[in-house]
């Protein structure tokens, strides 16, 4: 766990004070002896080689030309005071370096210049790892050094996926062994994600981003973030940044001085602005609208013209039960009816399956159950899984839904191209694409946007034909 130095005595021991580096600022642990030049970012100072920084950037190599001539040499062996000398436009030198000033915030510098010196690896992903990559990300781009800019938008391409495969693969990776599904631990909030994207203009990232937040309830998407704790305790100039992009994010701040995370106190909590607040509510709406649309259509199409036990029933209703092809009837009148009454019921399985799912999911999106009710990419697997599932209970044992194969086939392939569809429909929920003209079941997603009104929830239960009793599907 990283413990952060007390801005004024620097008594942890990972950022040292110099008799060399003026009072007022922090010498950090990036300090060679045999630098050339000092960047002052804030209240945090770095003694680094030009030529490294030249190496990998144009900008860094033209910010030094225009203050090398005139630089005079500091003297040495001289008291603190006596340490500083100018150059002749005014600029202090330390240890016999230049001073650079770079008006970028001391943590972003502190991850840029050891991705530089170190390299930029992340072995396993977690969470913690947005705070470096954020500040590598938003420096490369800044001062063009584009090797770690791709590597930044890779691993952010990563933890919010443009395909719906890498989605589920992202998921997969979240859920441990036993099932439990930890997306925190492997990746950062998604407000910071967010406000990442609107800052730098990355808009790839924000559809799975959007969707990611919108899986909260609406309580825990006002809330926010907590944003990770800076390198350095101090005060210093990232506390003011604010993102800024096509949707206006924002983030309100941390009084200065007040302590940090792992430092006695909690880092500053990070929110959306309002308009990117009604994108994700509203996109949480049309997310649940689209589950509660898609079942109401299948249950109108389903079970499948070819269900097998529903072509058994009409067989037997025909009085085709009980009479050997080229032979006589042996059926009695009462065993020819009492097999049509049992193909009858056999025929009501797919059905009653159905129907069950149909429940079962409205548990969830109505917020009944616990868990993703706003997820409908997850549902849908759920819904193509109890298909399969042996782990439901009739009151006296364990057992599965009674679905011919037809009909598990038929609803497999369903479930699947409504998941192709809901990827595809994100952007467009979210107000990052026109969806005019994207069909969704019957309706338009406009439509289904005009169905809501405005900003106004869908309604526990409406259009759904069904009575729910709660208490027997708690049992």
């Amino acid at each position: 766990m990283r413990v952060f130095p007390d801005p004024l005595t620097c008594s942890t021991g990972r950022f040292l004070p110099s008799p060399n580096v003026p009072k007022a600022l922090i010498r950090s642990d990036i300090w060679f002896p045999d630098g050339n030049v000092v960047l002052v970012a804030g209240s945090a100072t770095f003694k680094v080689h030009r030529g490294q920084l030249e190496r990998h950037s144009e900008v860094f190599k033209d910010m030094f030309l225009v203050g090398r001539a005139g630089v005079k040499p500091s003297r040495q062996g001289t008291s603190l005071s006596d340490k500083e000398t100018l150059n002749e436009e005014g600029n202090k030198i330390v240890e016999g370096c230049p001073t650079v000033d770079i008006y970028d915030c001391p943590s972003d510098v502190y991850h840029l210049l050891v991705a530089l010196y170190d390299g930029f690896y992340f072995p396993k992903p977690h969470a913690r790892d947005f705070s470096p990559l954020s500040s590598v990300l938003r420096l490369s781009t800044k001062y063009f050094i584009e090797h770690l800019r791709a590597q930044c938008l890779a691993r952010l391409v990563h933890d919010w996926p443009t395909t719906l495969a890498d989605w589920d693969r992202r998921e997969a990776a979240a859920t441990d062994i036993n099932g439990r599904y930890t997306p925190r631990d492997a990746y950062a909030h998604p407000v910071l994600a967010i406000n990442l994207a609107l800052e730098l203009g990355i808009p790839e990232v924000l559809p799975s981003a959007f969707y990611d937040l919108s899986r909260y309830g609406p309580s825990r998407i006002l809330a926010g973030a907590r944003a990770p704790p800076p390198v350095f305790a101090a005060p210093d100039p990232c506390a003011s940044r604010s993102a800024e992009d096509f949707l206006g994010a924002t983030r309100r701040l941390q009084p200065p001085g007040q302590p940090q995370e792992d430092g006695g106190g909690k880092s500053p909590m990070i929110h959306l602005s309002h308009d990117s607040l009604i994108r994700t509510l509203r996109g949480r709406e049309l997310a649940q609208l689209y589950i509660s649309t898609f079942l109401a259509r299948a249950l109108e199409q389903h079970p499948s013209a070819a269900c097998l036990y529903s072509t058994r029933a009409a067989a037997a209703s025909s009085g085709g039960v009980g009479v050997h092809p080229g032979g006589t009837s042996t059926s009695t009148s009462a065993s020819a009816s009492a097999s049509t009454s049992a193909s009858a019921s056999r025929s009501a399985h797919c059905t009653e399956s159905f129907y069950f799912i149909h429940l079962n999911v409205l548990r969830s999106v109505g917020g009944i159950a616990c868990g993703r009710d706003a997820d409908p990419l997850y549902t849908l697997v759920q819904a193509a899984e109890m298909v399969e599932r042996r782990d439901f209970s009739d009151g006296v044992r364990t057992c599965g839904l009674k679905m011919c194969g037809v009909c598990k086939r038929e609803w497999k392939g369903e479930v699947g191209r409504a998941r192709e569809e809901v990827w595809g429909l994100i952007p467009v929920w979210f107000g990052l694409r026109d969806g005019g003209v994207v069909e969704h079941g019957t309706a338009s997603v406009g439509e289904m946007d005009q169905d809501l009104g405005d900003g106004e929830m869908l309604e526990d239960g409406e259009d759904v034909d069904v009575d729910i009793d709660v208490d027997e599907l708690e049992e």
